[in-house]
Parts: structure tokens; sequence; C-alpha cells
């Protein structure tokens, strides 16, 4: 009688082709129940990843813009809530930014045209707002060198001296705020994926048992035979690899078609106070590797457990 695991040419075929396997694998419905769950594991693994990737974009996108730069308001009316003329408001402005001018530390300082404050306004009040029918405030765009703590308070003391209604805001609050929040967020994410990656492994893990359990006289009848602990091994964790990868590039499939069909939504929303962000070609190609991080994951597990359950039956 000639032992597939004694003849190398045979133990080769027996783990490169699946009908050489002389475990029968194939039968039954838990094979095409792992591939499914590893299928909506890999959908939702996606999902949580391209939300990481979504809100660091975002954070980027949104802080890029604003670091090393401050924003002085002028509010257009006084302490008694008596709307400040026009020309009054823009003579204010121009002291300001004389002041502004001098400062060595300072590289850009610009007044905000009526054009501009017309698009800021407008996602909150509307295309149709007409600025003369609204007190508004001047706004100056400054931005600095570098944002030195002493740069910061001689601008301050110099403009309240000019203009004592002047306020000045360095965004740190508001991107202190951002950051957490996107923070908060992008971590919900990381745990989220490792929830799913953990999942799939004891999903795994609870399918090799069973399968274990299930074929447990074939597996005595080739300890019988002189079989190794890896040969049996072998037999379940390339049947493994191969239904996983199988349920990863299904997964990956159904998952770019969901990530497409929600950029398309997004896109056709008229949303104003959030930035456009899209993926990566880095991150695209990491959520692609997907499926062969998955079959090596399951390439692992599946050996692990049954050389760990072959051992307690040694």
């Amino acid at each position: 009688m000639k032992l597939p695991f004694l003849n190398k040419k045979d133990r080769k075929l027996g783990i490169s082709d699946r009908r050489r396997y002389d475990i029968p694998l194939e039968k039954g419905a838990g094979g095409r129940f792992l591939m499914l769950l590893v299928c909506l594991m890999t959908v939702l693994g996606m999902i949580a990843l391209s939300g990481t990737f979504a809100l660091s974009a975002m954070k980027d996108r949104w802080t890029s813009g604003l670091e090393n730069q401050l924003t002085i308001e002028i509010p257009a009316q006084d302490e008694n809530g008596n709307t400040i003329e026009a020309d009054a408001l823009k003579r204010e402005a121009l002291a300001v930014k004389a002041i502004l001018d001098k400062q060595s530390g300072v590289t850009q300082a610009r007044i905000l045209s009526d054009k501009e404050m017309q698009e800021l306004v407008e996602p909150w009040l509307g295309e149709d707002v007409i600025l003369g029918q609204i007190p508004m405030p001047a706004l100056i765009s400054v931005k600095l060198a570098e944002g030195h703590p002493e740069l910061l308070d001689k601008l301050r003391r110099d403009i309240k001296a000019a203009v004592p209604a002047a306020r000045l805001d360095t965004h740190e609050e508001w991107l202190s705020d951002l950051v957490r929040f996107t923070g908060a967020l992008r971590m919900g994410a990381v745990i989220l994926a490792l929830v799913i990656g953990f999942t799939v492994v004891v999903a795994i893990a609870g399918a090799i048992r069973a399968r274990m359990a299930e074929y447990k006289k074939e597996v005595e009848l080739l300890h019988l035979m002189g079989a190794p602990d890896n040969y049996i091994a072998i037999q379940f964790q390339n049947h493994t690899l191969r239904l996983c990868f199988k349920g990863g590039l299904f997964g990956v499939l159904i998952g770019a078609v969901a990530l497409k069909l929600t950029g398309w939504i997004y896109g056709h929303m008229d949303i104003n106070l959030l930035p456009d962000f899209s993926l990566g070609h880095i991150h695209m190609t990491m959520l692609a590797a997907l499926p062969l991080l998955i079959a090596l994951l399951a390439f692992a597990t599946a050996r692990r457990t049954v050389l760990s359950i072959l051992k307690k039956q040694v």
C-alpha cells in the first residue's frame, strides 16, 4: 500500500490539488458558511478601514490650511449694539492691517473681500443672502512664519491698543476639538477593525475544530498509517486558505461596490460644511490586499489549531 505522505511527488500533489486530499474536506456546508462569513467580515473590515482613512484625510484637509494662521475680527456692532458704518469699519481694518504689515513674523495680512465674505456665509445663510442687509464684521486673514506665543501676545497688545473691539482667533481651540473628535472616531474604527479580525480568527478556529471532530476517524486512520501531524495540518490549512481567500475576494468586490456607491451618493449631496475626501492609491492598495491578509491569517490559525488538537490527542 503506497501512502501519499511517504511519497514526495504524491505529497506535493496532495497539497496543491484539492482532489488529492486524504480527508473529504470539500463535503458539507461548513466550508461555504466559512467563506460567507469571511466575505461579510471583509466587507465590514473595508468599511472600518475606509472610515479610518477618510477621517485622517478630512482632518488633514481641515487643519493643513489653519496651522500658523489666525483671523482677526472687527465686530460690525459696538458695545451698545449700534451698527458701525461700513467706512468706519474699513478704516479700523486698514489700521489693523498696517500694524500687521510692520511685524517681521507676519508673512501675509489680507482683508477679506465682500465676495469672500459672501462665500463664508453661504453654507449657513444660503446663496440669496445680501451682505448689505445684515451687519457683517471685517475679517483679516493673517499668516505667520511661526506661531510663537511671544509674537501672538505682541500682536494682541498692539491691535487692542489701536482697535479695542478687535478679536484674535488662533483656531487653537477649534483645531484641538477637531483633532480630538476625529481621533476618537478613528480609534473607534481601528477597534472595530481589530474586533472583526479577532472574530475571523475565532470563526476559523471554531470551523477547524468542528471539521476535526467531524473527520476524527479519518484523522486517526492517517495517524495509524504513519502520517505526521504536519501532513494532516497541511490538509486543513490549505483548504482553509483557499476558502478564506475566495471569501475575501468576494468581500472586497462587494465592499468596493458599496464604497463606490457611498462616494457617488456623497458626491451628489449638497454638503458645504464637510470637505470632499477620497481614498488615495496607497489606501486602495491596502484595501485590495485584504484577501491576501485574511488568507494568511486563516492559514496560520488553521495550522495552529490543528497542531494543537493533534498534540492533545497524542
